[in-house]
């Protein structure tokens, strides 16, 4: 009996090329080249954005409501980071020594940033003068009135209401403005400097009236000549 090999069945497979991978086409590849460099552009044009944003520096800020007249301590203030425009006229964190010591001139609410206009190196209280409270109405105070400004007290005469005598006029300046008015009297507590003989005259009066002179200046800051002046 003759031995025959087996035949092996052959397909074709050895003569078929490798099965090729993918390819896109030239088109394509444009397109996805195109997308990355957009997202690159994109990623790099957020970087310069917060780059810019991130440009701070330390300057001061009030940390509790100050009132006009009081003078500046080291627990006052705090160094803060702020992105400030540049025509903000802030104070630099290392100028703190600088700052506590000083007077301010109007009150400072806290969290807003100090200035130097808000701040004088001498006593709001001059010399020869005096800071005396007066009680009045709420709802009596002048539209526009604000810590320093000028104003005019007018002092009733005390007598027997025989004769028509003028009342008496105090020129004075603001120096503490009333929180809230008292809910038992419903009166408001004016802090008012006036020249010191003057001072028992006002206070003795149970019914004094207060005028705003000249409403339309911001005395906080219109003297601050005069202010460097009684200093020096």
């Amino acid at each position: 009996m003759a031995l025959t090999e087996p035949r092996v069945a052959t397909s074709g497979l050895a003569n078929d090329a490798p099965p090729r991978g993918f390819r896109p086409a030239s088109r394509r590849r444009a397109r996805v080249a195109g997308g990355v460099a957009l997202v690159a552009a994109a990623i790099g044009g957020n970087v310069l954005v917060y780059s810019s944003l991130d440009d701070r520096e330390p300057v001061l800020q009030v940390v509790r409501d100050v009132p006009a007249g009081e003078q500046l301590t080291d627990a006052d203030v705090r160094p803060i980071d702020v992105d400030a425009d540049d025509t903000l006229r802030t104070i630099a964190a290392d100028r703190l020594s600088t700052v506590v010591g000083q007077y301010a001139k109007v009150r400072l609410v806290a969290g807003a940033l100090v200035v130097a206009e808000a701040l004088q190196s001498t006593p709001l209280v001059s010399d020869g003068s005096a800071v005396v409270a007066i009680q009045v109405p709420d709802g009596a105070l002048p539209i526009g009135l604000r810590e320093r400004s000028p104003v005019e007290l007018v002092v009733p005469v005390v007598g027997d209401g025989s004769s028509a005598a003028p009342p008496t006029i105090v020129r004075g300046r603001v120096v503490g403005l009333p929180t809230a008015p008292s809910t038992a009297t419903g009166t408001l507590s004016l802090s008012v400097e006036v020249p010191a003989p003057l001072a028992a005259t006002v206070v003795a009066s149970d019914d004094v009236s207060v005028v705003l002179v000249q409403p339309g200046t911001d005395a906080a800051y219109a003297d601050d000549t005069t202010a460097g002046t009684e200093g020096s």
